[in-house]
C-alpha cells in the first residue's frame, strides 16, 4: 500500500474524527476514580522484555520506596535513556525495543510502556490523554500522561512520564490527582509545575499551553488489553496499523476514550 493511503487512512482529519468520535464515551467521575489498567493486566501478560530490563531501573537496592518514589524512578529512567522520536504505535514488546534503540516514541509510547513497568512493579496506574481544541501546531493533537495511586498518600497522583513532571497547588508537598487539576483549573485557582528529573530540561510554555491555558479535555483510556493488542499488533504487522485498531473495534475488543463528566 502506498505511503499516502496509508496516511490517509491513519491520519486525514475526518477519519481520525470519526474514530475519535466511536471510541469516546461520558462517563461519571466515580467510574473513572475506581479504573485501574492493572485491573485488565495481570504481571504474567507482560511481555519479558518488561522484566529483563525492570533490573536496570531499581539495581540491586532491596529497600522499600514509597509509591510515589517508585514511579518517578521508573519514568525518569525511562526520560533519560530513550531519547525519543516518531511515533511508534506498535505492540507493546515492540514499543520498548525501538524505544531502548533509538528509533523514536513520542508522549502516548511513553504512556503505554510505563503502564506495563507500574503493573510488574505493583503499583496501580492509568493511561490518559488530553483533547485540545486549538490552532497552534505544538499542541494541537494532544498529549497523552499518566496518572500512579499511591497507597502512602491515599491519592491518585497525575505524573507526565515524557515531560517528568508532577503538579502542585499552593501546597508544593502533595502533587495533584487529574481531578484535583480539573477542579484547580475550573475555579481559576493557582497551579505549578516542577520537574523531578534534573536530566530533562523542562520547557514551560508548553507545560502551560497544554494543561493550563488551553481548551483542554481530559480522557481516561479503558478497555485496553494489552496482550490482546500485542497479539494482533504482532500477527498483523504487514497491516497498516489503523486497520488493525479498526479490526479490534469491530470485533469489539477495543479501548475507549473516557470523558469525566459530572
Amino acid at each position: 500500500m502506498s505511503r499516502s493511503l496509508i496516511w490517509y487512512f491513519r491520519r486525514h482529519p475526518l477519519l481520525y474524527k470519526i474514530r475519535f468520535s466511536l471510541l469516546s464515551k461520558k462517563v461519571t467521575f466515580d467510574r473513572i476514580e475506581s479504573f485501574c489498567y492493572n485491573n485488565l493486566n495481570k504481571t504474567t501478560e507482560i511481555p519479558e522484555i518488561y522484566f529483563e530490563l525492570n533490573p536496570l531501573i531499581f539495581g540491586k537496592n532491596e529497600t522499600a520506596i514509597s509509591d510515589l518514589d517508585k514511579a518517578k524512578q521508573i519514568a525518569v529512567w525511562l526520560r533519560n535513556y530513550i531519547k525519543g522520536g516518531p511515533g511508534l504505535g506498535k505492540s507493546s514488546d515492540s514499543t520498548l525495543r525501538k524505544m531502548i534503540n533509538g528509533e523514536g516514541g513520542v508522549c502516548s509510547d511513553f504512556s503505554q510502556v510505563y503502564n506495563n513497568f507500574c503493573v510488574i512493579n505493583d503499583l496501580k496506574v492509568k493511561e490518559w490523554g488530553l483533547k485540545i481544541a486549538s490552532d497552534d501546531p505544538c499542541i494541537k493533537g494532544g498529549h497523552a500522561f499518566n496518572e500512579i495511586y499511591s497507597k502512602e498518600l491515599k491519592k491518585w497522583i497525575l505524573i507526565d512520564v515524557s515531560k517528568s513532571i508532577l503538579f502542585y497547588s499552593t501546597n508544593k508537598t502533595v502533587p495533584l490527582s487529574v481531578f484535583d487539576l480539573i477542579h484547580l483549573k475550573k475555579e481559576n485557582q493557582e497551579i505549578y509545575f516542577s520537574s523531578f528529573n534534573e536530566k530533562n530540561m523542562m520547557d514551560n510554555k508548553r507545560i502551560t499551553n497544554l494543561y493550563l491555558t488551553s481548551n483542554s479535555s481530559p480522557f481516561v483510556i479503558t478497555n485496553y488489553h494489552n496482550k490482546t493488542y500485542d497479539s494482533y499488533l504482532n500477527t498483523l504487522k504487514f497491516m497498516p496499523v489503523a486497520f488493525i485498531h479498526g479490526l479490534l473495534f469491530l470485533i469489539g475488543k477495543s479501548y475507549f476514550f473516557e470523558f469525566p463528566v459530572h
